[in-house]
């Protein structure tokens, strides 16, 4: 009985041997293509890799030299040596008898506030505030324009809002600014419009269409403790919009 266990069917031998071929394929190849010197496959794979590395001698006599013109020997060993960069110079070499005048501009230099002069921030116009340290035009303008869109400055901390402004400057201009908070251009909260009152800084389309809502109801608001009501404006807001409501029925 012990013969049937080798007995196998015309199909089954076919298979054996092809199996039996293709394991001796998988020994046979690995023994054409593998590498005789595996040292000198390591070495080449490491030049492959990096360009940068070339061959330091051990004696002291022979000096460097490109991996391209080296000879691979076990004594030598690697040392990374980047490539030499051309000077570049930044600048222009001056003969000591050259004197270059300096450059003059057709503007005229804009005069700067003296130390303990004041300028009253809503009276102020462009030239005014750009007699104040660092401002320039373009802040100047700044200013100005939401000085507009405000409709005047009840205290210098506002400047804080105008896009760009920061702590340094503020600081810096601070000493030289004023506000009289009479000169501000105040919006009649009983005969504004809506677009009129959402167009002011702090009071946003949701602010303006309640208190439209608020004066339809009752027909007249007469303090800024009826915005309480409310629920559009917080403390902060009833705070810093109060200097610009007006609740008389004539507008200024």
């Amino acid at each position: 009985m012990w013969k049937d266990f080798f007995y196998f069917s015309r199909r089954e031998r076919q298979g054996v041997l092809l199996l039996l071929v293709f394991i001796a394929g998988i020994f046979l190849g690995k023994y054409i293509f593998s590498p005789s010197n595996p040292e000198a496959l390591n070495e080449s794979k490491l030049v492959e890799e990096n360009d940068f590395f070339v061959v330091a001698s051990e004696t002291p006599e022979e000096t460097q030299i490109p991996f391209y013109n080296r000879k691979q020997t076990k004594s030598r060993k690697y040392v990374y040596n980047p490539p030499s960069q051309k000077e570049k110079r930044t600048y222009y070499v001056q003969e000591k008898d050259t004197v270059i005048p300096p450059a003059q501009t057709n503007y005229p230099k804009t005069e700067k506030w003296s130390e303990g002069e004041t300028i009253e921030l809503n009276a102020a116009d462009s030239l005014d505030l750009k007699k104040l340290p660092g401002i320039g035009s373009a802040f100047a303008k700044r200013i100005v324009n939401y000085r507009k869109l405000l409709g005047g400055y009840y205290c210098v901390e506002q400047l804080q809002e105008v896009y760009g402004m920061y702590e340094e400057l503020y600081e810096q201009i601070l000493p030289y600014l004023t506000v009289n908070p009479n000169e501000i251009e105040r919006i009649s909260v009983n005969i504004a419009s809506l677009d009129k009152l959402k167009n002011h800084p702090y009071i946003n389309f949701y602010q303006a269409k309640a208190i439209i809502e608020m004066r339809k109801k009752k027909g007249k608001l007469d303090k800024i403790d009826e915005l309480k009501l409310l629920e559009e404006f917080s403390i902060e807001d009833r705070m810093r919009i109060e200097p610009y409501l007006e609740f008389q029925l004539s507008e200024r």
